[in-house]
This record gives C-alpha cells, sequence and structure tokens, in this order.
C-alpha cells in the first residue's frame, strides 16, 4: 500500500467516528450486518475493508455511502504524482 492509499484510509476511518459521533458500535451493529468489532476495526483503521463493509457501516448510520467517502484527499494532485 502505498502512502496515498494509507491517507485515503485513515481519512475513510477518521469521516466514520465524524458520523458515528457518540453512537455506541454495538448499536450501529444492531442496524446492519456487522459486528459492533468490524465496525470498530475499520473506524480504528486496524483493518482493509471491502466495499459492502462500507455500505453496511453506511447503512447503520442511515446515511449515503458517499457521505464516507466525502473526504478531504486531493485526488488530482495524488493521480499526478503517480503518472509520473
Amino acid at each position: 500500500m502505498n502512502i496515498g492509499q494509507t491517507q485515503i484510509k485513515q481519512l475513510i476511518a477518521d469521516k466514520i467516528k465524524i458520523l458515528k459521533g457518540e453512537v455506541a458500535y454495538a448499536t450501529l451493529s444492531e442496524k446492519c450486518n456487522l459486528t459492533a468489532a468490524r465496525i470498530s476495526d475499520v473506524a480504528n483503521n486496524r483493518i482493509d475493508c471491502r466495499l459492502s463493509t462500507l455500505v453496511e457501516i453506511a447503512t447503520a448510520l442511515r446515511i449515503h455511502p458517499k457521505e464516507i467517502m466525502d473526504i478531504a484527499f486531493d485526488f488530482t494532485e495524488y493521480y499526478s504524482e503517480l503518472d509520473k
């Protein structure tokens, strides 16, 4: 995994924590098909997750999945660096 991917992954984890707020992981797990531990692992950047996991987290949060991916990352610059 390159530095950009690592940053993106951390930003997504941070975004999940922001969107989650004070809601317990156990409460979220009751609203989707994930365990509290799995949600916590993603939100604390301990695992690489599948797209379906992000969709389940969005379901638990009752948000559109694109909100999880709405992060402050300059993809244009990132792609430019990859193309050098």
